[in-house]
C-alpha cells in the first residue's frame, strides 16, 4: 500500500494561512492560483446544491474575524465552505481539505514529484488490481498517463476508483488532456454515493472519459459520506474485486 500523506502534508501547509472549516485546513490567502482553484471547485458545488450567491454572503459574513476583513475573496470562501456545511455538516471543509491537498500536488512540482516518486515503483508491479479513492484517484490517473506516454508496459485488469473528484472542472482543467481510459486498465470501475461532496455526484463516465464503469448505488455510512471505510464493503466493489481475484 502507498502512502504519501506524510509528504503531502509537510507540502500543503504554507503561510499567510487561515484555518477555517472542521477540518481546519489552512488556505494562503495570498495564493492567487490556489484561492481560484478553491474558489472555482466550491462554487460548483454550490451550484450542485443551488446554492444563491446570496445565500453565500451571508454565510461568510458570520463569525469572519478568522479571516482578514480586507479579503474580499477570502471571505468569499468562507461563505461558500460554510454554505455548504449548512446543507451538510463536514461535507464543505472535507472538500476544501481534498481541493487544497490536490492543488498542491498538482500545482507544486516538488510535492507531485515528491508524491509521485512514492507511488510510481508501486505502480510497475505488473500484474495487479489497483484500488485508489478520493486524491489517489488523481495521483493514479496522472501517473498511468505518464506511464503510458513514457511507453511503460504494465497490465491491470482492473483499476477501482472510489470517491473521485475527476470529475470537477477544476480537475478536468489542471489535468488536461488526453482524458482517456489508459490502455494499460482493461476494466475501470467508478464508485460514488451521489451524496459525496467530493465527487458532486458526478458520473466519471459523462464528465471525465469514455470507458468507465460507473456505479452510484454506494451508500456510504461515514459521517461525511466520503470515507473509505464506506466504501470498501459496497457489494459492487466486492464482487468486482472476486471476479477479477
Amino acid at each position: 500500500m502507498a502512502y504519501y500523506g506524510t509528504t503531502l502534508a509537510d507540502w500543503t501547509t504554507g503561510n499567510a494561512a487561515v484555518a477555517m472549516g472542521a477540518g481546519q485546513t489552512d488556505v494562503n490567502i495570498d495564493d492567487k492560483d490556489e484561492m481560484t482553484f478553491l474558489t472555482t471547485a466550491l462554487e460548483e458545488a454550490a451550484s450542485e446544491q443551488n446554492l444563491t450567491m446570496a445565500d453565500i454572503v451571508a454565510a461568510g459574513q458570520l463569525e469572519h474575524d478568522a479571516v482578514p476583513m480586507d479579503s474580499t475573496l477570502g471571505r468569499f470562501l468562507v461563505g461558500l465552505v460554510r454554505a455548504l456545511e449548512k446543507i451538510s455538516p463536514l461535507k464543505g471543509s472535507v472538500l476544501l481539505r481534498v481541493l487544497k491537498q490536490a492543488h498542491t500536488y498538482l500545482s507544486s512540482p516538488g510535492a507531485g514529484n515528491a508524491v509521485d516518486n512514492i507511488i510510481r515503483p508501486y505502480l510497475q508491479r505488473s500484474p495487479q488490481v489497483l484500488i485508489t479513492h478520493s486524491l489517489g484517484t488523481v495521483i493514479a490517473f496522472r501517473l498511468l498517463r505518464e506511464m503510458q506516454e513514457r511507453g511503460t508496459e504494465i497490465d491491470i485488469p482492473l483499476l477501482i476508483t472510489m470517491g473521485s473528484p475527476l470529475g470537477l472542472e477544476v480537475f478536468k482543467q489542471k489535468l488536461g488532456p488526453p482524458r482517456m481510459k489508459p490502455d494499460c486498465v482493461k476494466r475501470w470501475m467508478n464508485f460514488y454515493d451521489p451524496s459525496d461532496f467530493v465527487t458532486l455526484g458526478k458520473a466519471l463516465q459523462k464528465e471525465f472519459a469514455a470507458g468507465i464503469e460507473d456505479d452510484d448505488t454506494v451508500n456510504n455510512f461515514t459521517n461525511n459520506t466520503h470515507g473509505i471505510a464506506g466504501y470498501l464493503p459496497h457489494y459492487g466493489v466486492v464482487n468486482a474485486l472476486k471476479s477479477v481475484l
